[in-house]
């Protein structure tokens, strides 16, 4: 298709699976040819990192207080540089470049909601989601069903375009250097989570399973990857478990591949909130088991018994089976691991995400 001046706007300052999943798209967006550009905080990861990648960027506080000048920036922005698609990520940008895009006549603004939550004010939500936008995006069909039925948005103006993920960084022999650093022998288990330290990712329930699964098998290793405002209640746990010679904390990691592939599996015991979790679709990518558990977009990607393990949230007691299952009946944990990479390399690589996308620009820009 036609070369598209395409806009990104995110009022979020960290840094998670919504801002990687904007990041990504657009450098494999840019790749394809597309002129793209991000308005976001200049204080904002996103914005640094976008900045560092050769991405063009706005500064914009998104700051309510300010909100009447940077309606005039924005528009005058949009109009200047001919934006064709304008896609907002957040609550507080998507009101304030939703309505400068419509007023600038924008030809299609793109509303996306990555994660699953509730609308209890459904006059204001349908404005955000129903008039404002021209299409929404969301990260998995349980996420655009709720949209659907709970703000009556028009099933044909809600798509489902999970993450694309980049096959090529995970797939390949599974050698990590993981082991060498912690100094874990190659016979010891290790079993780990890789996400941000949110409330609703479930540590407590992934340490209350390790706490079980050490009285049958007391050498196993548990990792857990990432940083965030629940690093300090999750140390408080691990040492009111007495755990903390099995438990590993090895904050922000960038090397996600490599850690993947020093899994005998990557748990995600999440409680609320989750789209379709990229890190399950690399996990896929590396042939790494699985266990998720049923909430929001996850069951759509691991399939329980055929391509990962799926158990009841909030429940270490399932969790804590679902680890030993997998450690204890190792041939079949790596027949799920393969199929879940067939699955991931067939509907979520980059390039499939980047189709469908297209296929909507074509729909209103074309």
């Amino acid at each position: 298709m036609k070369q598209l001046r395409i806009v990104h706007t995110e009022s979020s300052l960290g840094w998670g699976g919504q801002e990687i999943r904007i990041f990504t798209e657009m450098l494999f967006m840019q790749k394809r040819g597309h002129k793209v550009s991000l308005v976001a905080p200049r204080e904002s990861q996103i914005f640094k990192r976008s900045e560092a990648a050769g991405i063009p960027c706005l500064p914009m506080s998104f700051k309510r207080s300010a909100w009447a000048r940077d309606f005039f920036i924005l528009k005058r922005f949009f109009k200047k540089e001919s934006v064709a698609v304008l896609n907002p990520h957040s609550s507080r940008d998507g009101w304030l470049a939703g309505l400068a895009g419509r007023s600038a006549g924008v030809p299609l603004i793109l509303r996306s909601r990555h994660i699953e939550v509730d609308y209890p004010n459904r006059f204001t939500s349908r404005i955000a989601f129903g008039r404002l936008p021209h299409h929404v995006l969301t990260t998995s069909d349980k996420i655009k069903n709720r949209l659907i039925t709970e703000l009556s948005l028009k099933p044909a103006d809600v798509t489902t375009i999970a993450t694309g993920i980049d096959i090529e960084i995970y797939s390949g022999p599974r050698i990590s250097t993981i082991r060498k650093e912690l100094k874990i022998a190659s016979d010891v288990p290790i079993i780990g989570m890789v996400t941000v330290l949110r409330s609703w990712k479930g540590h407590p329930f992934f340490l209350e399973a390790a706490y079980s699964v050490l009285k049958s098998l007391p050498d196993t290793v548990f990792v857990i990857a990432g940083d965030g405002p629940q690093r300090e209640n999750i140390e408080r746990k691990i040492i009111d478990l007495g755990l903390t010679s099995n438990v590993l904390l090895l904050g922000h990691r960038s090397d996600v591949e490599n850690i993947l592939k020093g899994l005998n599996a990557l748990v995600l015991p999440s409680t609320a909130h989750e789209g379709i979790p990229q890190i399950i679709l690399q996990a896929h990518a590396s042939q790494t088991p699985v266990i998720g558990t049923n909430v929001g977009g996850i069951p759509e990607v691991v399939c329980h018994m055929e391509t990962g393990l799926i158990i009841p949230h909030s429940d270490s007691t399932a969790l804590a089976a679902a680890i030993l299952e997998v450690l204890q009946n190792p041939s079949a944990s790596a027949s799920r691991a393969a199929k879940g990479n067939v699955f991931v390399a067939r509907e979520h690589s980059q390039a499939v995400m980047a189709k469908k996308l297209e296929a909507i620009y074509n729909r209103y820009c074309v």
